[in-house]
């Protein structure tokens, strides 16, 4: 039955690596406590709240197995679109993980650090999980219900909000060791914990708290689902196919003779008849291909250190101040496959390599040309390696109180993130790789014995960019009771926040090289196998918003509440502006729009008996354009996936299918011209019924309806090459590579505002407890089924869909997620099973031109051209844990666990561009580590 006095706990069933309902305490009478609540800005009875709120709390925290904040919020099923660690595998990802509700973008989830915002990771506005310690975590709040009327932008589809622990007088310490069955990707952490003072018998509390996280990197050659790389034999519908994605950038080189009609021929191979002895090249037609995928990571290393400072003095009985303090360093290290550069050949450049190689082939078949192309893959200078490192300092200074019967708190958050891209390995100097290659102690087309070894000097192990984004926040809240109606006392909240945002990217003199404006350096030096013609970024902007919300007890079981908020963003004030048309520096200016918005939500809660509970919401959302998005210099931002020719016949075509250079930047106009900001509409209508004591079930109703929704990295490159003619205007065309010089075709990624999108879903929820003749049983499961997602990418043009298939923009949504959950305990043991299930799903599809998929010869291999493919029916994805915590005392426990306890394989997916380097199957929705057992012990003094 539901107890009125924590209806809110009635309401919020609590993930656990499946589910439990509070610690089992939402059927038990508590003491009436005021507290505030993710969601909503009155401090009040936990009985009135009305809002979906999911809480984990440190009992679910264990009972889960995860070890890190990532682990924990990626695997609710509410959680799609987020950004995995796997996206750092191809040294793109920047170590960041985040948190995505209802398969909206990660920047529409609000992430809060105690009621706080945090500083962004990127430029997006998302939080970096990965910087959280979860040691320190007393509990998470995850409102999977719209809230841009309480918090302003960001908060369209939800907040999740982690709690600090506090007022804790005791110390604990606990250790977690996993050890897949299989060899590599082991991890463990270590933490500990203690608390000096009680607020309420000393006056004050200090916790302090240190964590020390690591996981070992896993190699694709470690597991069979991606040791194949990107060479994979396979069967649909009766028929037996090869995939094939690789590249020719290899060791030994091709070469390309740029004549009238391009010919790619192999010096080596035509020597040697093979393609030398490194495992990832092959002979394909005239020359030498690469398995890239074979060669990378499918989880970068990482490690991660985290320390937190909290203090709360009792000034008196109505006034509490605190500081909190929270440093962490993240570093991850992401290795992917061996620099690969295409190279210019010609009389002047690399001249030794184009007189023997380029001029006798040229001369021997009749050509004529006066430059080549040299796709070279830099085997032995090992795999491209970044380390991440980013730093993070969150401070809050603030006093709580009561006076003239308000509970007021005012805080000031200084929240700073820092983030460097060093490279670690494998990306050489190019002047000093090119002068070993003209000294001839190194022959990237016939090598020589001993070559590698002089490879040391020209691998950079160097820092490359440095990013910095700074948030200062001052916010003053306040709520109070306001007027008695028949049914109890409204309350009124209200409140006001300020905020400053600063961004800034600096590059290194490589990273900077042929960027094209005044901040290149002299040299014409790069990174080989790195990004290069970066141009640094400075931007900054104000921001304030003021709300109020109304809490009104119409009736005795009816409720309501109104919220609204305006708020206000300034335009971006940009210290680093380039003429496009000449690369000189501009004067510091405010570019693009101001921003203005008022957004309002209105709720009920009705509890007609004590065993039924409905609710529902309506209300609007807001976000701005993130700086970048405005302010972001239009630079160079590498290749593209492969593609043929989207113009044949001009003159940045390149021989087959290839990878074009991509450019990217910001929209800077001001007015009509420039970016308008997302707005959304959104409800949700929901009901919870208790029919007798032990059960209870749930369902969320959800809809959010978006427009001018803002897609920072343009138009999906798919769509764009293979409808090339109808966005001409975001071709340059011939471009010329800042690096190689060479002559290609580049394609413009900037933000625009789409037109409408459209998500809807339910969440659903059903926790039964009973007593058994062995011990208390419980079972939970909680589901989010999808009922529509689909977009837009022009206002009243065609819509796209990634529900169920692997959309155009390179994501998937899943129809259904679910998790399950049954635990017994019996004395001293707890035993818990759970099981983690997606639904299948209509992978990526390819045309010929993309030289994807072929039939499958007798020999196995690819045989004939390319041809269409429908794409494969991925299949749904299914994992078992299992968990067995014994208690020794009330301070000591010891828990073993087996994570993936089937061991079931990923899902065959044959996706090449939304999953990073990685081929096979998708990281971002399936764990390539396999069985894993873990063992977790903890003492508390």
């Amino acid at each position: 039955m539901l107890k009125k006095t924590r209806l809110s706990s009635a309401l919020a069933l609590v993930y656990a690596g499946g589910l439990t309902l509070l610690g089992g305490a939402a059927f038990a009478q508590e003491t009436l406590e005021r507290v505030q609540i993710t969601g909503s800005a009155i401090k009040r009875i936990e009985s009135e709240s009305a809002v979906p709120v999911t809480t984990l709390t440190q009992a679910d925290i264990k009972k889960s197995g995860a070890t890190t904040v990532t682990e924990l919020i990626q695997a609710m099923p509410q959680m799609q679109g987020f950004t995995a660690s796997s996206a750092s595998v191809n040294g793109g990802g920047g170590g960041q993980t985040s948190a995505a509700l209802h398969a909206l973008d990660q920047k529409y989830t609000l992430v809060l650090l105690d009621g706080h915002r945090f500083a962004p990771f990127s430029g997006d506005g998302s939080v970096n999980l990965s910087s959280l310690p979860l040691d320190a975590i007393e509990r998470v709040e995850v409102l999977t219900d719209g809230a841009s009327a309480l918090y302003g932008s960001d908060a369209i589809a939800g907040v999740v909000n982690f709690i600090l622990k506090k007022n804790k007088t005791d110390g604990g310490v606990a250790a977690t060791y996993n050890s897949p069955q299989q060899s590599g990707g082991k991890s463990w952490t270590a933490s500990i914990t203690k608390g000096f003072g009680d607020i309420n018998t000393d006056g004050y509390n200090l916790l302090l708290s240190y964590s020390h996280d690591k996981q070992e990197k896993l190699q694709a050659s470690q597991r069979d689902v991606s040791k194949r790389g990107a060479m994979i034999p396979f069967s649909y519908g009766g028929k037996n196919y090869f995939y094939m994605q690789s590249t020719g950038n290899t060791e030994p080189a091709n070469i390309t003779a740029n004549a009238a009609n391009p010919v790619t021929y192999n010096p080596y191979y035509n020597a040697n008849k093979n393609c030398g002895g490194d495992n990832a090249s092959y002979l394909d037609g005239g020359g030498c291909r690469f398995n890239y995928a074979a060669t990378v990571q499918a989880i970068p290393g990482s490690v991660r250190d985290g320390g937190l400072a909290s203090l709360r003095v009792k000034l008196n009985s109505d006034t509490t101040v605190h500081a909190d303090l929270s440093l962490s360093k993240f570093t991850m290290t992401a290795q992917y496959a061996p620099s690969a550069q295409p190279m210019s050949l010609s009389a002047t450049s690399l001249p030794g390599l184009w007189n023997a190689y380029v001029v006798p082939y040229l001369a021997a078949n009749n050509l004529t040309a006066t430059t080549a192309t040299m796709g070279e893959r830099v085997v032995g200078a090992g795999g491209r390696t970044d380390d991440y490192v980013t730093k993070n300092r969150h401070l809050v200074l603030g006093v709580d109180g009561l006076a003239a019967g308000w509970d007021y708190s005012v805080s000031l958050v200084m929240s700073k993130n820092n983030l460097e891209d060093n490279a670690a390995g494998g990306y050489l100097d190019f002047d000093k790789f090119s002068a070993l290659i003209n000294s001839g102690a190194y022959n990237p087309i016939i090598p020589v014995a001993g070559q590698n070894d002089k490879l040391g000097p020209t691998i950079l192990r160097e820092n490359l960019s440095k990013t910095e984004i700074e948030m200062n926040q001052l916010s003053i809240h306040g709520s109070r009771e306001l007027f008695k109606m028949p049914a109890g006392m409204s309350s009124v909240a209200t409140g006001a926040e300020f905020t400053s945002l600063h961004h800034t990217v600096a590059y290194s003199d490589l990273m900077r090289s042929g960027n094209g404006t005044d901040s290149a350096p002299t040299s014409s030096n790069y990174p080989v196998g790195g990004n290069y013609g970066q141009v640094p970024f400075d931007a900054s902007r104000s921001a304030y918003g003021v709300f109020a919300e109304l809490a009104l007890p119409l009736a005795k079981k009816l409720d309501a509440s109104l919220a609204a908020r305006y708020d206000h963003y300034s335009k971006v004030k940009n210290k680093q502006i380039y003429d496009p048309s000449n690369g000189k520096r501009l004067a510091d200016a405010e570019q693009g729009n101001e921003f203005n918005a008022t957004t309002y939500k209105a709720s009920l809660r009705y509890q007609p008996i004590d065993q039924l509970l409905l609710r529902g919401s309506y209300g609007t959302g807001f976000k701005a354009p993130n700086m970048p998005d405005i302010a972001g210099p239009l630079a160079f931002a590498g290749s593209s996936q492969t593609f043929a020719c989207p113009f044949p016949g001009s003159p940045g075509c390149l021989p087959g299918n290839a990878q074009y250079d991509l450019v990217s930047g910001g929209n800077s106009a001001a007015g009509a011209n420039g970016l308008k900001p997302e707005k959304s509409k959104q409800w949700t209508l929901g009901f919870r019924v208790d029919p007798f004591k032990g059960l209870s079930f749930g369902a969320d109703w959800w809809s959010v309806n978006m427009t001018n929704q803002i897609v920072s990295t343009g138009i999906p490159q798919k769509i764009a090459f293979t409808n090339a003619q109808q966005y001409a205007g975001l071709f340059i065309n011939p471009y010329i590579d800042p690096g190689s010089k060479i002559t290609t075709i580049a394609y413009i990624q900037s933000p625009f505002n789409m037109g409408q999108a459209e998500y809807q879903g339910v969440d659903m929820d059903l926790a039964f407890r009973t007593t058994t003749g062995m011990g208390e049983l419980t079972v939970n499961l909680m589901a989010t089924h999808m009922l529509k997602q689909r977009y837009q990418l022009i206002e009243g043009g065609d819509w796209n869909t990634d529900l169920g298939i692997f959309g155009p923009d390179l994501k998937v949504v899943f129809k259904n997620a679910i998790h399950f959950q049954t635990s017994l305990r019996t004395g001293s043991f707890l035993n818990t099973l759970a099981a983690h299930y997606k639904s299948g799903y209509k992978d990526q599809s390819f045309v010929a031109a993309e030289g994807a998929v072929f039939n499958q010869g007798a020999d196995g291999n690819r045989t004939g051209s390319a041809i269409d493919f429908p794409g494969l029916d991925v299949k749904s994805y299914t994992t078992w844990d299992w968990q067995t915590r014994y208690d020794l005392s009330n301070a000591l426990q010891l828990t073993f666990g087996v994570k993936n306890l089937f061991d079931t394989k990923p899902p065959m997916s044959l996706q090449n561009g939304g999953g990073g380097n990685q081929a096979g199957y998708d990281g971002r929705y399936a764990d390539p580590l396999g069985r894993t057992y873990y063992l977790t012990g903890s003492y508390k003094f």
